[in-house]
């Protein structure tokens, strides 16, 4: 076995990134404090203070120094520029107990990641927070530290799983025909999707009406039947997300004839899940509302507009944050929509 961090002397040594480019990279770290309910008299809502002082704020700002001192304590960390590190915190009461859930997020741009600076500035963070309440009561205990979000690396974690959701309820009335049952790639294409987006989500369902597919090769596949009146496409987002709240739901079209796996890793390559969606930019400059990844702060937002009977989810994604990437070329996320589209397109991806 190869260490990275022993060289072929068996001699300790930092590893050599200087081959790697400085990418945008991300980690959040979260970490449960617990306390007795001996703490309860010193919580005021969002807030600890004990007579060391405000026990958040302390905490907070001891974390941020331990993010920009993680090269210093581990022993072969890369020091990195830190672009951005924020801590966010909720104190929930547990029967007897108070929680504290804390949160560190940081940013670089870098050849590595900034994993180990996020779980340095919440351990600390937490430290700080025995510190500050030891006086009180040493019931605290310190548990689940653990990192559940990164990306910018080779492996992208997301808090939530990523689910995929084929976008199949329409009634194709321009093309005359089912669009996710035309041959695209030598089968159907909703079916080439499906299988597409199984090996970049953990599970993957078609969206369509009830019944829609009985009796076709799509019948077996695993799907989604339409929970609200069939309004276009915020009908299956409503409907994947009323089963599955909790859930960063990639969605593609089924008219989306070029789509290729060069095109759904990118968009997984530059996912946020601080933005409500990460979508492609099309050539008009409007988000691609169909060829996305919500996040579950979504839900609440298409809820609101359905209700409003504001159902087109480009108008949608242009009110609120989204994070837009420009596609490799505008074919990559041309919808085929028409007859002639389809005939048009005689250099699909094979």
């Amino acid at each position: 076995m190869t260490f990275s961090h022993l060289d072929q002397h068996n001699q300790p040594n930092m590893v050599d990134i200087s081959h790697k480019p400085a990418t945008p990279r991300q980690a959040v770290v979260q970490a449960i404090i617990q306390l007795s309910e001996k703490f309860k008299p010193y919580w005021n809502e969002q807030d600890l203070t004990t007579k060391k002082g405000a026990v958040m704020q302390t905490a907070i700002i001891a974390g941020t120094m331990a993010v920009k001192k993680t090269a210093d304590l581990i022993p072969f960390c890369h020091p990195l520029p830190i672009s951005a590190c924020k801590f966010t915190y909720d104190i929930q009461e547990d029967g007897n107990y108070l929680l504290i859930v804390l949160r560190c997020r940081v940013k670089t741009t870098a050849p590595t990641g900034v994993e180990m600076e996020a779980l340095c500035g919440v351990t600390v963070a937490s430290l700080t927070i025995y510190d500050m309440c030891k006086s009180i009561s040493s019931e605290i205990v310190i548990r689940e530290t653990k990192l559940i979000a990164k990306s910018g690396g080779k492996q992208n974690i997301t808090e939530y799983p990523i689910y995929g959701l084929v976008l199949t309820g329409g009634k194709s009335k321009r093309m005359g025909r089912d669009k996710a049952l035309l041959q695209f790639q030598h089968q159907p294409h909703a079916l080439y999707l499906y299988e597409l987006l199984q090996t970049y989500c953990q599970r993957v369902f078609l969206s369509a009406r009830a019944n829609q597919w009985q009796g076709t090769v799509l019948e077996n596949l695993p799907t989604l039947c339409d929970q609200f009146p069939s309004v276009g496409p915020i009908t299956g987002l409503l409907t994947a997300f009323a089963h599955f709240p909790k859930v960063n739901w990639l969605v593609v079209a089924c008219d989306l004839g070029n789509l290729k796996s060069d095109t759904i890793q990118r968009l997984i390559d530059n996912f946020s899940d601080e933005a409500i969606a990460t979508c492609y930019r099309n050539k008009a400059g409007f988000p691609e509302a169909l060829c996305a990844i919500y996040t579950p702060s979504a839900f609440p937002i298409l809820q609101t507009a359905f209700a409003q009977q504001q159902y087109c989810p480009v108008k949608i994604l242009e009110t609120v944050d989204c994070v837009l990437i420009d596609p490799t070329s505008d074919r990559e996320i041309a919808n085929i929509n028409t007859p002639d589209d389809w005939q048009g397109n005689t250099t699909l991806v094979q």
